[in-house]
């Protein structure tokens, strides 16, 4: 078990921006701000133990069809930290997408293939599930 699936059995999340898969691979995570939610995925790098980890708290999560998983939404605990994840057929960790930029994520829809994503500003991130970043 990779450090991330670590952490988020213990309902915690690094205190980082990065997209973490459940694989123990990640990658840099970019957003211009919590108004507009523009995300850009950076280079991959290696996760090492983190000096601060965050508390979640799931504040959305929808089931998506023909039993592929769930995905979920939330914040951490700072006023800034916000995370999306997606869980298998069983909950267990494929990926989560934390962020200091983003905010809090409230709620979440799905329209398959695509996963809506809304902060508490009310700014909606979308993410094609199919895309293989966020594919299983």
């Amino acid at each position: 078990m990779n450090l991330v699936v670590e952490l988020w059995a213990k309902s915690e999340i690094p205190a980082y921006g990065g997209l973490f898969r459940a694989d123990g691979t990640a990658r840099e995570v970019f957003f211009d701000g919590p108004g507009s939610l523009h995300l850009e995925l950076g280079e991959p790098f290696e996760v090492e133990e983190p000096t601060y980890e965050h508390e979640i708290g799931v504040d959305g999560e929808a089931e998506l069809p023909d039993g592929r998983g769930y995905v979920c939404c939330g914040s951490g605990g700072m006023g800034d930290q916000g995370f999306l994840a997606r869980l298998d057929g069983q909950r267990r960790l494929v990926w989560v997408l934390t962020s200091t930029e983003g905010n809090p994520f409230l709620r979440v829809s799905v329209d398959w293939p695509l996963a809506h994503f809304v902060n508490d500003w009310g700014t909606v991130l979308t993410l094609d599930l199919t895309d293989p970043d966020y594919a299983p």
